[in-house]
């Protein structure tokens, strides 16, 4: 299996004139000299604009420079996996201003970046930016994104991505190394999803737990609740509740039992009893009859529902058998299929339509009257026995209406009866059955304040089932993804990168002795961060100046090196826009050590295919790179 490095054969751009002009380049290092301003980062800016920026012109801001009216469009020829192809922007053309020329198929930048990295064997995922608990939306890892680790810009010398925040840094790196399709799987996005779900319910529940315990405390004082709703406390609360309840009604029966004593004489205290049960008796008597009339009347109301039902469908038989007589001898006249005229030529024994054998004539016009008459004679039937269920059903109301009004009067007599009684009673204990009464009603409206907290805390219930079945699914899940993760050799990663930088430290080492100064680079690996350090500092806090730019070729060179892995997914192809104050005449003598190498390592049959692309002053006897001479100094 080859691995698939990117290069560039040719780049070019249009003039408005027509005119074309162009650079070529070859695998290996390929080197733009030139004094300032012959342009050599307004080409790698063209070349930046191909690889799918999804911007309208390349020279946009450039304005002063008359670059953004001086061409019309750019092309190059693109070498992916050993296979040739040309991409054209052309930011004059209406409708073309955003799309990618792929050969002749026109891509959005989306499109192209799905293309190209594709072309890569380099997987599309999203990744969490930042924490993954976060909330926000997983972005796509693009290869616009990679690009700012292949494409060194003159102006961003200040970390190894400039402005680009770390978890997209570190994503990136994941990415080249090979280890994001093991770290942001499907399984992964599931799982964060799942845990984010869960901890929204554990959120909730925690909410609803201190809202609902702030207001019971504060609608009812209960001891049991003083320190925290829960359904034991409440379950204590109700418990003594209903035990205090049937102790108000046990002294309430008592004291209406004492008083009816001591106001009713012995003699008449058996009457007031049998009178109490008869009173009881009539009360079983009333409900009873009132149930049955509610029920007979419902019955009622329903068959006469039916009756009406049945009486509208006589009446549609009725019209059916009218207009049967009055369309009887319709004949047809055209032929349903085609709508041409039906002629009757065929014999009379025969239906001049299918050509059927007729049947006799009086059976044709019996068919539907029998089952009209039918349907008509099982309907009257129907309506008979209605009508007698209506007439059995209305005396049966009269006579439950006759039994209530006598349960009615008879209950009515008793009540007077017992009329004295209770008035005598209630002269001895009312003031006591009152207060009882009182207590009564606030432990009943006490009891149901608790009944509704306790529904309230079913909800709780409802909260911790889900919260349960999410961890069920989440345990699997976590299971695997760290499963992966285990398996992941995250150090052999990190000393690729690291065996890398430190070859290329001791590479200029060799060729200017003691350049670097430093100790050796260590980068550390995580599934969530990096950090790459410089002894035992990070390297931004340990190194200043020309070192920062020794270094930075150095996470270049390292990256490099990890394309002849199969394991990795790095093109394989780098660009270099050197700072001006790293080049220019006065330095010419220390740009050649910072290039070699790379072009030693380009040499080697590895990295075959592989491309460096970077820009210079001189370069004066450097040799085995391909040189690209710019000598017009633009002047604004």
């Amino acid at each position: 299996m080859s691995i698939p490095f990117l290069s560039i054969a040719r780049l070019q751009r249009t003039f408005s004139t027509g005119n074309v002009e162009e650079l070529v380049f070859v695998p290996g290092v390929n080197l733009m000299v030139g004094p300032p301003n012959t342009g050599k980062t307004k080409w790698l800016q063209t070349l930046d604009f191909l690889l799918g920026d999804p911007g309208e012109n390349p020279f946009e801001g450039a304005e002063e420079t008359g670059l953004a009216d001086k061409y019309e469009a750019a092309a190059v020829d693109l070498i992916l996996g050993g296979e040739a192809f040309r991409l054209e922007r052309k930011w004059r053309e209406p409708g073309a201003k955003t799309k990618i020329f792929v050969g002749e198929a026109a891509m959005s930048p989306r499109e192209f970046q799905h293309w190209l990295m594709q072309g890569l064997g380099i997987p599309l995922l999203n990744f969490p930016k930042g924490n993954p608990m976060s909330g926000q939306t997983w972005p796509e890892l693009s290869f616009r994104m990679m690009l700012r680790h292949i494409y060194r810009q003159q102006r961003f010398w200040g970390d190894i991505a400039d402005k680009q925040p770390e978890a997209e840094q570190h994503a990136c790196l994941l990415q080249f190394f090979g280890l994001a399709e093991r770290i942001y799987t499907d399984d992964y996005g599931k799982l964060i999803g799942l845990r984010m779900k869960a901890e929204r319910l554990r959120s909730r529940r925690e909410q609803f737990n201190q809202t609902l315990d702030q207001l019971a405390r504060d609608i009812i004082s209960e001891p049991e609740l003083s320190v925290a709703v829960n359904r034991a406390s409440v379950r204590s609360a109700q418990l003594r509740l209903s035990e205090q309840a049937t102790e108000l009604r046990q002294r309430r029966a008592t004291l209406l039992k004492d008083g009816g004593r001591r106001a009713i004489a012995d003699d008449e205290q058996g009457h007031i009893s049998r009178l109490a049960e008869r009173r009881a008796e009539a009360l079983v008597t009333l409900e009873e009859s009132r149930r049955r009339l509610r029920s007979t009347n419902e019955r009622q109301s329903e068959l006469k529902r039916y009756r009406s039902e049945l009486s509208n469908e006589l009446e549609r038989i009725a019209r059916a058998e009218d207009a049967g007589a009055v369309l009887a001898d319709l004949r047809i006249t055209h032929c349903p299929a085609c709508d041409q005229a039906v002629s009757h030529k065929s014999s009379a024994d025969r239906c001049f339509l299918c050509h059927q054998v007729m049947p006799d004539e009086p059976t044709i016009e019996e068919l539907g009257a029998v089952r009209l008459r039918f349907e008509r004679e099982r309907l009257m039937a129907e309506l008979v026995e209605a009508d007698e269920l209506l007439q059995v059903l209305s005396k049966e109301a009269a006579n439950v209406g006759a039994a209530l009004s006598d349960a009615e009067e008879q209950f009515g007599l008793i009540e007077r009866e017992l009329a004295p009684a209770r008035e005598t009673i209630s002269a001895f204990v009312q003031e006591e059955v009152s207060g009882i009464d009182v207590a009564l009603g606030q432990a009943s409206e006490r009891e149901r304040q608790l009944g509704r907290i306790a529904g309230a805390l079913d909800l709780e219930g409802d909260l911790t089932e889900q919260i349960n079945k999410l961890e069920k699914q989440i345990e699997p899940l976590q299971e695997s993804v760290n499963e992966l993760v285990r398996s992941t050799d995250f150090e052999a990663s990190a000393s690729k990168l690291e065996d890398g930088m430190n070859a290329y430290l001791n590479a200029l080492n060799v060729l200017r002795p003691n350049v670097w100064r430093h100790s050796a680079v260590a980068v550390d690996l995580t599934r969530s961060s990096f950090t790459i350090r410089v002894g035992k500092r990070r390297w931004h806090v340990a190194l200043g100046g020309t070192d920062t730019l020794y270094f930075l070729m150095a996470y270049h060179y390292g990256l490099l090196t990890l394309s002849s892995d199969l394991q990795t997914h790095y093109p394989g192809f780098l660009i270099i826009d050197v700072p001006g104050e790293f080049s220019g005449e006065a330095v010419e003598d220390k740009e050649n050590f910072i290039v070699q190498p790379f072009i030693d390592l380009l040499q080697t049959d590895a990295f075959a295919g592989a491309q460096l692309i970077m820009t210079g002053a001189s370069f004066t006897g450097l040799h085995g790179a391909h040189f690209q001479r710019l000598n017009q100094v633009h002047v604004a």
